[in-house]
């Protein structure tokens, strides 16, 4: 491919780069900077999972701006990295949300069993993006979008970190989840449509499936088929 007829539309920069510092800024008193606050203790797996999920926002901006100053033989080359940090993502993840439901660890409120449906879900929808990412990665226009689809996914985790600190705090659990999402695809279906005058179908039909499954998974842990999933997960 010749790299020199790419176009320069530096928005997939921008929108990942607006997500790393959300990311940054939801997890900074209990990760990033945890150390300047008074803090539980992390436990290695909480670790790694900072980890992994820090090197894959990470990742995603520098392949962001790969692609942005035209390194597509680097970017295909690193997208290979990309891909097992995304699958150990998923992975680790999926262990951590069933290891805490196992000890009873959930939010206050909320029981932990009815609550695994939550990091289940997340899971399933970042695979899930992450799959059909990789499978158009040929198809440039579907894949970018499909990418920062999957790294949108991470939000949910992050708004519900910024959800407990006030005077956000006050407002009803979910709403702030809900709206900074479906900010960033607004941003994101605004930007094609102004750069190409419609809409990609990755942005439709992902966006709007995003967007269903974030209520969904909180309603399926409250209903009576889940309970026997979720003892089953926990063993």
């Amino acid at each position: 491919m010749n790299t020199t007829t790419l176009p320069t539309n530096r928005f997939p920069l921008v929108a990942a780069s607006v997500v790393a510092a959300i990311v940054i800024v939801a997890f900074a008193r209990t990760y990033y900077i945890k150390y300047l606050f008074d803090s539980p203790p992390l436990t290695v797996l909480q670790q790694v999972h900072g980890a992994i999920a820090t090197a894959w926002i990470g990742l995603h901006v520098a392949q962001a701006r790969l692609i942005a100053v035209r390194n597509v033989a680097l970017h295909r080359r690193l997208g290979v990295f990309t891909a097992f940090v995304g699958i150990a993502l998923v992975v680790e993840v999926v262990w951590m949300a069933i290891g805490s439901a196992r000890l009873g660890h959930g939010p206050p409120g909320r029981d932990p069993l009815q609550f695994l449906s939550v990091p289940m879900g997340t899971s399933t929808m970042f695979a899930s993006f992450l799959a059909l990412g990789l499978l158009l990665r040929k198809r440039r226009e579907a894949h970018k979008r499909l990418m920062l689809l999957t790294t949108l996914t991470v939000l949910v985790p992050a708004a519900a970190r910024l959800e407990l600190l006030p005077p956000l705090n006050a407002l009803p659990r979910g709403i702030i989840t809900l709206a900074l999402t479906a900010a960033a695809l607004a941003w994101a279906v605004g930007n094609d449509w102004r750069t190409r005058g419609r809409v990609h179908p990755a942005y439709v039909i992902g966006g709007t499936a995003l967007l269903i499954s974030m209520p969904l998974r909180r309603w399926i842990g409250f209903q009576d088929f889940w309970m026997p999933v979720a003892h089953w997960l926990v063993g």
